[in-house]
């Protein structure tokens, strides 16, 4: 019983997350050697993991979808109308790279992280602000070099 629960909500989670992969990942459990063509293509940039179906929500940065840290690429695939909405970074954590791509017909804030982060003690900021937009159908990339302070192109 504990097992078929255990793939349940597997199947359940990876509905809406999903790995672009090169290769064969390693199985979850137990000691393998990696395949060869999947580590090169980790070490490539190419085997990221992303998520996908998710809804900007709220009308401020507390209120805004606070994104899960340990994922890629956001897919944003509903939005309110107007730019009313938002979604609100992971924090930023120095060496951490993200993209959020907006899938809809409206444009929508990023914010930084609803908390303040954990290493500085102080609201993350974007480009030195407290947010950025991103487009009908386009997409941003966010990189951290400095804990705190997120990058947004």
């Amino acid at each position: 019983m504990k097992l078929l629960l255990s793939a349940f909500a597997s199947s359940l989670l990876l509905s809406s997350a999903a790995m672009a992969l090169t290769g064969t990942a390693p199985p979850a459990s137990g000691p393998t050697l990696p395949d060869a063509a999947w580590l090169n293509g980790l070490s490539a940039g190419q085997n990221n993991s992303y998520i996908y179906g998710l809804t900007s929500i709220g009308t401020t940065q507390a209120t805004a979808l606070q994104l899960t840290p340990g994922y890629y690429s956001y897919e944003i695939d509903t939005s309110g109308s107007g730019g009313t909405s938002g979604v609100a970074l992971p924090a930023c954590v120095q060496g951490v790279e993200v993209n959020i791509l907006n899938n809809t017909a409206y444009t929508f804030t990023v914010y930084p992280s609803i908390a303040n982060n954990g290493i500085t003690g102080a609201q993350d900021t974007i480009n030195n602000t407290t947010s950025t937009t991103v487009t009908t159908y386009s997409y941003k990339d966010f990189i951290c070099g400095k804990n705190g302070v997120w990058l947004g192109k």
